[in-house]
């Protein structure tokens, strides 16, 4: 795979920021009001710490995925525990987005549709696009990156003619500890998904200028989710705010502006499914590698429609219980979850480490 200089950055700020970018907002204006951006910035500097330890377990073999030499460093068992710890958490994680699709198409544009079909012809083509393989994702990543920011700053934009400044006061005296703690944390699961990194190699090779490439990524993506907070509260308040589902489509739509920009929703749609596409995808694509090496390369072309079936069932067992999917999806409990899963990368850190002062000893 021929790669530019900056195209992990690139990938990584689509599959950070599809998710983040629209859902994450609304649950911090509910959770700390006026504060966020204390835990959208803290979160952010947090999530280096899973990506300091991604990049240097990836530096070990640049040209080996970690799910093939992660057996020499911790054992066969431990790794094959962690492997299948990992290819759970892809399934689960790409139901959220399946069932995130449903909410949103079911809620605007495809009122009474049955959820089944929506979920089926959604994971239709995320089994397609997963099936493609890592390379066809990475350069699909590629344009969309460019879109996405573009249309980000030209939202913003649009957004700050109609911003009510005397709300900015409050966002320097409010101040809880506890709820920026708890915020921070839970901004660290959403950005902190570098473990999943693992997979592009060898076609993306992990380098020492990774940790500076997807460092950037991911700060594009944390000034993306801090600016449309800050639009949000300045548009909406705080109390109005927390109760919308998707800050940016709303914000669009109570424009006044009937250009261009005031009628921007359906690119914003676009922009966001595609992006939503390719993250549903790298997570059903990492699942199968893992769903691989535990089955020992057997019957490979159904692990992939086999994983994707498996997250459809549960997204459809979620749209039969909303208020479930609600407070499982905004759950500090499932964010301490998220973090077990990323910190991966992190015990095979130090396992390596303990294994290094053994040997001298013996």
């Amino acid at each position: 795979m021929q790669t530019s200089k900056w195209q992990i950055t690139r990938f990584s700020i689509v599959y950070l920021g599809s998710q983040s970018t629209m859902f994450l907002v609304p649950g911090l204006i509910e959770s700390s009001g006026y504060q966020g951006w204390i835990g959208i910035v803290a979160g952010c500097a947090l999530a280096l710490i899973p990506l300091f330890f991604t990049v240097q377990l990836g530096k070990l073999k640049p040209g080996t995925g970690w799910v093939d030499f992660g057996a020499e460093i911790t054992g066969k068992w431990m790794h094959r525990v962690i492997v299948l710890l990992l290819l759970c958490w892809c399934v689960y994680y790409a139901s959220y987005d399946i069932e995130n699709f449903v909410l949103f198409f079911g809620s605007n544009y495809l009122r009474g549709t049955p959820p089944l079909l929506i979920q089926l012809l959604i994971g239709l083509v995320i089994m397609y696009t997963a099936h493609l393989g890592v390379t066809s994702i990475v350069y699909m990543s590629d344009g969309i990156s460019i879109i996405f920011v573009g249309s980000t700053m030209l939202s913003i934009y649009l957004f700050i003619q109609h911003a009510n400044y005397a709300i900015l006061p409050a966002f320097l005296h409010y101040h809880d500890p506890f709820i920026a703690f708890k915020d921070s944390l839970t901004v660290m699961s959403w950005l902190g998904e570098w473990v999943v990194f693992l997979f592009v190699a060898p076609e993306l090779k992990i380098s020492k200028s990774t940790m500076k490439k997807l460092a950037l990524g991911g700060m594009c993506v944390m000034l993306t989710i801090l600016l449309g907070w800050v639009m949000t509260l300045l548009n909406f308040g705080a109390y109005l705010g927390k109760e919308l589902t998707f800050p940016y489509l709303q914000l669009v739509r109570s424009s006044s502006n009937n250009e261009l920009l005031g009628n921007s929703d359906p690119l914003l749609i676009g922009i966001w499914s595609a992006s939503m596409f390719i993250h549903s995808s790298f997570l059903i694509y990492v699942a199968s590698k893992c769903a691989a090496y535990l089955t020992g390369q057997r019957a490979k072309k159904l692990l992939i429609p086999g994983l994707t079936v498996c997250s459809v069932t549960i997204a459809y067992l979620y749209s039969r219980n909303l208020a479930r999917y609600d407070h499982d999806y905004y759950s500090f409990n499932m964010a301490l979850v998220w973090l077990i899963v990323e910190f991966i990368p992190m015990y095979y850190f130090f396992a390596l480490m303990l294994r290094k002062k053994r040997q001298p000893q013996a």
